[in-house]
């Protein structure tokens, strides 16, 4: 229970994703965007959401099979292991970023973009949520938070809403606008795209440093 805090890095960290949230951006001023936008989204949350319950489910099962000690350590073993991806995930963020005098490179599937239709949009979501090697490990690490608290079924059905609605959010909003047809916000999603694909490596150079500092604070927490 008292590593409940810990949910709130964790949907930080899912909620900073520059790739799909330059997928929805684009689908969104995609002519069927309206339509395709919220397709896009669904998937992608609900992808994300059997992840935080699968996370949940293991984690209540094994702790309450297991002893403390057991469960602490599968802990202590998790975060060391988190720690090391996320710092090398970081590393490879880092050496990938367009060098001085480079243009950044735009996904190649991101022109594909401009005819998409819903059930199009919506396999795009479903494999970029099943490939997400950021949003995977924070999804279940934070079902598996929720899982050990051994809370209420609805108190934990409840978190684990919260914590993929909070992860989603600039997906959730892209999805709200796109119903919009107003020229100011089709200019300022326009910006928010060419942004994230330019700084994209930057961006999640910076966050798996980040989600790799919090890690080793957990094993140090661990060691103390």
């Amino acid at each position: 229970m008292n590593q409940l805090h810990d949910l709130l890095p964790l949907a930080v960290g899912m909620l900073i994703s520059p790739l799909p949230i330059v997928a929805i951006v684009a689908i969104t001023l995609a002519p069927r965007g309206r339509t395709a936008a919220p397709a896009y989204a669904s998937v992608f949350i609900g992808v994300s959401l059997v992840f935080i319950v699968v996370g949940a489910l293991t984690s209540a099962g094994s702790s309450s099979a297991s002893p403390s000690g057991t469960a602490k350590t599968v802990s202590f073993i998790l975060a060391i292991v988190l720690t090391l991806g996320f710092a090398a995930l970081a590393i490879a963020s880092w050496l990938s970023r367009p060098r001085h005098g480079q243009p950044p490179k735009a996904p190649a599937w991101l022109a594909a973009l401009d005819s998409v239709t819903p059930a199009k949009a919506a396999a795009l979501g479903l494999i970029m949520a099943v490939t997400n090697t950021k949003n995977i490990p924070l999804a279940l690490k934070g079902g598996a938070l929720i899982g050990e608290a051994h809370l209420p079924l609805l108190a934990a059905g409840g978190l684990c809403l919260a914590l993929v609605v909070v992860g989603s959010l600039p997906l959730i909003v892209a999805a709200s606008v796109a119903t919009s047809g107003s020229a100011a916000v089709t200019k300022a999603l326009e910006r928010v795209k060419t942004e994230m694909i330019a700084h994209n490596a930057i961006i999640m150079t910076v966050l798996f440093a980040i989600l790799a500092a919090n890690e080793a604070a957990q094993v140090i927490r661990h060691l103390i």
